[in-house]
């Protein structure tokens, strides 16, 4: 039984990521001239695009090279971005992104991924692990430098597996069971690195791959400080390969980690590491600090201060509250809510908006936008909605870390049915 294992450093259903850069501009203060905003989108192009500028309406809004332009006259700062975006089978989301000129004039914001479309062919081998006693899983990473797809096959027998198409890098791993992921207890307990497998194509030449003392992975410490009484820690950690969509999970722990042989990592890889705070007696109540490094080594998280919140009250587009003070030192510290309702393919409006934008505020309601063609209706009466207000240090909300600096975020959860 061959399963695709898609690589998602996804913390919660809401999560958004982007990244925004700062340049500088010419207007937002006085003096006559107005500034440009540069808004581009990661992974998709949005089906549909709106914008406010100042104090103004929601209104359509044109890509041009897939990006958007806004003009942000002289004396106005704040601006806001509102775009959908949809996996068909999966999920389909309603953005909504506000800022301020201080946050920026140049911005890449997410889109959800559509379903792919990429060339595909055959990838055959075979790989023993019997050597690597605690492992019973093989996977395969494969990778053509831009797409990256993870499998889980069964070790010590021939598998075909439907890769992306090219000259293609493919990690060979095992696993312990069950299949990796966020949410599980697997560990890698080995990997070999190989370069340049045509894709369609047979892996190592057609020889068989055996795995030993040398592929071995070995452990690193994880600490934690700032736990407080009454929750849990423990840590996600998985591999990005190089610039590929994607990469594949390396362990959940509490301790310790376990570090690739030196053969198996590239220039340009990065382990990615998701430290995840839990409240034991109520498990929707979460923090979460993110790393990345360019090599293994001991790891440590300090958490941030925990932030109970019960959840907006029940309504079809509902009015989040932020009152926590535990990012009080921070500079950048945005905010974020969303709604999900329906079954697979579901619906989703998110909003989240920068310090800056919010000015102290500490509200965030879900704007309705469904009079511009395009924009999500609020959910009917009698709809179970699933709610996460999440608040995070950094800038824009990460999906997954991308530098070596730490980010945190306060999350909580839970779910209504629509009046």
């Amino acid at each position: 039984m061959k399963t695709v294992l898609p690589f998602l450093f996804l913390v919660g259903s809401a999560c958004v990521a982007g990244c925004g850069g700062s340049s500088g501009h010419s207007g937002g203060g006085g003096g006559g001239t107005s500034t440009t905003v540069t808004v581009s989108f990661a992974s998709g192009t949005p089906t549909v695009v709106a914008a406010k500028i100042g104090t103004g309406a929601f209104s359509s809004q044109s890509l041009t090279a897939g990006k958007l332009t806004l003009s942000i006259p002289s004396g106005t700062t704040n601006f806001a971005v509102a775009y959908v975006c949809s996996a068909p089978s999966v999920l389909a989301v309603e953005h909504i992104y506000e800022a301020t000129l201080s946050d920026g004039t140049s911005f890449t914001l997410p889109c959800v991924l559509p379903e792919d479309r990429s060339p595909t062919g055959a990838l055959t081998g075979n790989v023993d692990i019997a050597a690597i006693p605690d492992a019973h899983q093989l996977g395969l990473a494969v990778s053509n430098g831009s797409l990256a797809t993870t499998f889980i096959t069964t070790p010590d027998t021939a598998f075909s597996l439907t890769a992306p198409a090219g000259n293609d890098r493919v990690e060979v791993l095992a696993y312990s069971a069950p299949t990796p992921g966020l949410g599980s207890t697997t560990t890698l307990f080995a990997a070999r690195n190989f370069d340049n497998q045509a894709v369609p194509g047979s892996l190592n030449g057609g020889a068989q791959v055996v795995l030993g003392a040398a592929d071995r992975t070995t452990q690193q410490p994880i600490t934690y400080t700032n736990v407080a009484a009454g929750y849990s820690a423990s840590t996600f950690v998985g591999l990005l390969m190089g610039n590929a969509a994607g990469g594949f999970a390396i362990a959940q722990s509490t301790s310790q980690y376990p570090a690739l042989p030196a053969g198996a990592v590239e220039s340009g890889d990065s382990y990615a590491f998701i430290a995840f705070f839990l409240n034991d007696a109520a498990t929707t109540e979460t923090m979460f600090v993110a790393k990345s490094a360019t090599s293994a080594g001991p790891v440590s998280f300090a958490f941030p201060v925990p932030w109970p919140y019960a959840g907006p009250s029940p309504a079809a587009l509902p009015t989040f509250h932020f009152d926590y003070t535990g990012f009080a030192q921070s500079t950048s510290v945005n905010q974020l809510a969303s709604i999900t309702w329906g079954l697979v393919p579901s619906t989703q409006i998110s909003i989240e908006a920068s310090a800056s934008y919010q000015n102290g505020s500490t509200t965030l309601e879900i704007p309705d936008l469904s009079a511009i063609q395009g924009f999500f209706a609020a959910p009917a009466s009698g709809t179970h909605v699933i709610w996460v207000a999440l608040i995070g240090e950094g800038g824009l909300v990460n999906q997954q870390p991308a530098t070596t600096d730490s980010t945190a975020s306060v999350t909580n959860s839970g779910t209504f049915i629509v009046p």
